[in-house]
């Protein structure tokens, strides 16, 4: 009898893994597809490097899997099911003596370890990847990778701005070279560096920066919030590397999503941490452990679903599906709003879709599955 259980489930989870892998493969790309857009749109195109491109489309991977498998999840339930109905497989089963909880069982326990997939990578991996993938994203959009200097024009990169005016692109040659850098502390202007030179070269390191080699120039900097404290001199011969990327915006603040569920709760330790922001990092930490049990809530309601539409075409599982996951995720985005406005609602309405969900599949198994 374990033989023949073992066997029916073998086979009810390769045609729902067939099915599974489809739906996570067209979801994954729609959502790669729709960043990558959004990264462009960002103003990449300006000759952006393919390198952090890459990047930030990789470290995105973790939280494309988040949102994509339980959409995946839920669509394979659907269409593997309903095909097994349709092709009057699920009948032969119940004829065999098996009860729909053996023939279901191998989904179940996917829908749980999807479940466990998910809880790690909503509180650990996703956060962190999350993080590097928008610095990949930002160093994408800040750096200039193509860089062409124009003479009698002032061109920012980075922190610093540069004037030429003679620039011979062949020779890489300039002349009447200006350089200033400006270091801004509290919004204000703090250190301001200037170096003017009668002529120079410039070269462009892939990845890196504008290195200049400057001749005959004088260098001067100035301190806006001592006037005692000015620097000058003269050079025979200067070199700097003037780097794509600013070092002033190195440091960032993080968003709620772009942190560990660990350091989420370290910084509500903090007593000196604002209201409205102590109530996002906990609405936060609630949404993540209620979204892991989202496969496990579309098993519950999908199986039920699935094995009636037999008499259904293929068509009707994937619209039904759709369907499922509007109501589903509108429910849980309203939950989420409500928790963050009303304190008192905080956390049992971020769990009340999954709850909510649970109960009405366990009712449909019991009116659909059992009394069948």
């Amino acid at each position: 009898m374990k033989l023949r259980v073992s066997l029916s489930q073998k086979y009810v989870l390769r045609v729902f893994s067939h099915f599974l892998a489809l739906s996570l493969f067209v979801f994954a790309s729609i959502f790669v597809m729709v960043n990558f857009v959004q990264m462009v749109v960002q103003g990449a195109l300006g000759g952006f490097s393919f390198y952090f491109l890459f990047k930030s489309i990789l470290y995105l991977l973790p939280n494309i899997v988040s949102m994509s498998l339980p959409l995946s999840f839920l669509m394979a339930v659907l269409l593997s099911l309903g095909r097994l109905s349709q092709d009057g497989e699920i009948v032969a089963l119940r004829a065999g003596g098996f009860s729909f909880t053996e023939i279901l069982a191998a989904m179940f326990w996917a829908s749980v370890l999807a479940s466990f997939v998910l809880l790690a990578v909503n509180n650990w991996f996703g956060p962190a990847a999350l993080k590097r993938s928008t610095d990949y994203t930002i160093s994408m959009v800040n750096r200039v990778t193509k860089v062409e200097l124009k003479p009698r024009t002032f061109q920012r990169i980075s922190d610093w701005v540069i004037y030429s005016d003679e620039v011979d692109s062949r020779s890489s040659g300039l002349k009447g070279v200006k350089l200033i850098r400006r270091i801004n502390a509290d919004g204000e202007p703090s250190l301001v560096t200037k170096i003017n030179s009668a002529d120079g070269t410039y070269s462009v390191l892939r990845e890196r920066g504008i290195a200049i080699e400057l001749r005959n120039g004088q260098f001067s900097q100035t301190d806006y919030k001592d006037d005692d404290k000015v620097l000058y001199g003269e050079f025979v011969s200067y070199k700097t590397l003037i780097p794509f990327f600013s070092e002033s915006a190195g440091s960032r603040r993080l968003y709620a999503r772009e942190i560990p569920t660990a350091g989420l709760v370290k910084r509500l330790s903090d007593t000196a941490l604002e209201v409205e922001t102590a109530a996002k990092y906990r609405a936060e930490i609630a949404s993540r452990f209620a979204l892991a049990l989202t496969p496990l809530v579309f098993f519950l309601i999908g199986a039920p679903l699935g094995v009636v539409l037999e008499k259904k075409s293929r068509s009707a599982g994937f619209a039904l599906s759709l369907l499922i996951i509007f109501i589903y995720y509108g429910f849980s985005i309203i939950a989420m709003v409500l928790a963050r406005k009303h304190s008192w609602l905080f956390p049992w309405a971020m769990f009340a879709p999954a709850v909510s969900g649970a109960a009405l599949g366990l009712w449909m198994w019991k009116k659909r599955l059992y009394a069948r």
